[in-house]
Formats: structure tokens, sequence, C-alpha cells
């Protein structure tokens, strides 16, 4: 029974005396590992997830107008499509919560708010395009003055139209025995089609290749 005793002390002894010499070893890397070297661990990604289109608060709007008064003011007209609701704004203006901040009507979109959030609303396609907080204040900080005024752009499409009044009218692509001989083949695929003929007679060598094709029937 003493031996019993005995041996179960010293295995005691021995797990009590291994267990401390582990401490020991482990703890004598303490002084390396608090100087970090492998660095600071990265921190937690903290940038929000970019909304999608489905998720912004402009996925209920739909831009019906993009209108531009002579004094260069630009209104632009938004349907609620939950509510069915209808209103203009202006630059500035806010209606039911939504704040017109910018609108081009170049590129014919316009850009709208409702709280922190911003989104891009496009006229003829009715895409909608949220902006993240970078494009927000790219937007914000984008100069307005470099838009043409109306008066800028009203001019400009008047010098346009007297230039091409005073451009020459385009050459003909076909001339003399040309333009004849497009005519005749012209004629030809028309009665080919079924379509109504041109008022260009046939020549014989025409009526005998529409016969031989069966297109017509053979004269008696």
């Amino acid at each position: 029974m003493k031996n019993i005793v005995h041996r179960a002390a010293a295995i005691l002894l021995f797990a009590t005396l291994f267990a401390v010499q582990g401490m020991a070893d482990f703890t004598r890397y303490q002084v390396i590992l608090d100087r970090k070297p492998f660095g600071e661990p990265p921190p937690p990604d903290s940038t929000p997830r970019p909304l999608l289109p489905s998720e912004s608060f402009a996925r209920h709007l739909r831009m019906s107008a993009l209108l531009e008064t002579e004094d260069g003011e630009i209104r632009i007209g938004l349907i609620n499509q939950q509510n069915n609701q209808n209103f203009f704004l202006t630059v500035g203006q806010t209606e039911e919560g939504i704040e017109l901040v910018s609108a081009s009507y170049e590129d014919e979109e316009a850009v709208v708010r409702k709280g922190s959030e911003m989104a891009v609303i496009k006229l003829q396609s009715g895409e909608i395009q949220p902006l993240t907080a970078a494009e927000q204040q790219a937007r914000l900080a984008a100069p307005q003055s470099q838009r043409m005024s109306y008066a800028e752009r009203r001019a400009a499409r008047m010098q346009a139209q007297q230039q091409r009044a005073q451009e020459p009218p385009p050459e003909p692509k076909y001339k003399g025995e040309e333009l004849e001989r497009h005519l005749r083949d012209y004629q030809m695929e028309v009665i080919r089609q079924g379509l109504p003929p041109l008022p260009i007679p046939l020549t014989p060598e025409m009526d005998a290749q529409l016969v031989s094709e069966g297109v017509l029937p053979p004269m008696e």
C-alpha cells in the first residue's frame, strides 16, 4: 500500500514540474512577441459596401422631364412611382425629402439627394446610379459654371445651321448613263419583289430577262 502511495506522489510531482517547465519555456519568447515582428494586424474593413440600384432611395423615382429656361435655370420633373406623385424641382429645391443637387442638360441626367444618400438619374434610360461617399464629394465640388448657358447653346446651334445652309449640296452619286443603268437595275429588283414599279419603261432586254426568270408572263 505504501508503494502505491509513493508512486502516485511521484507521478503527481513529475506532472507538476513538467507543467511549470512548459510555462517557463513559453514565457521565454514573450520578449520577442512583444516586439511584434510580424507587424500590426490589419484593421477591420470599415468601408461600407456600395449600394445597389435596387437598394437606393431613388429606385422608385423616374425623371419625366428636363427643361431649361431662357435664363439658364434647369428644372426636372420627377414621378414617385410609389404614390404616383409628380413634382418639379430646380437646383437646391426639396420636395418629399428629395433635393435636386445638380442637373445636366447635355448629359440628360440629374443628381438627387435624400438624407446622406445621393444618386444619379438618367432621363432616357431611367438608369439609377447610387453614388459612393467619394463620388458624392466629387459631384458637390464640380464647378457648375463650366456648363454652357442657354444663350450660348442657342447661338452655337444657329451658327451651325447657317454653316450647313452655306455648304454646297452634295454631289449626286450617279450621273448620266450610270444613273440610267442604276435606275433600270433598281426597276428590275422592284418588279422581282412584286412592288409597284417605277415610272420607267422596260426595254426589250429587261422584259425578256424577267420572262426568262418567270417573273412576267410571256407576251402573246
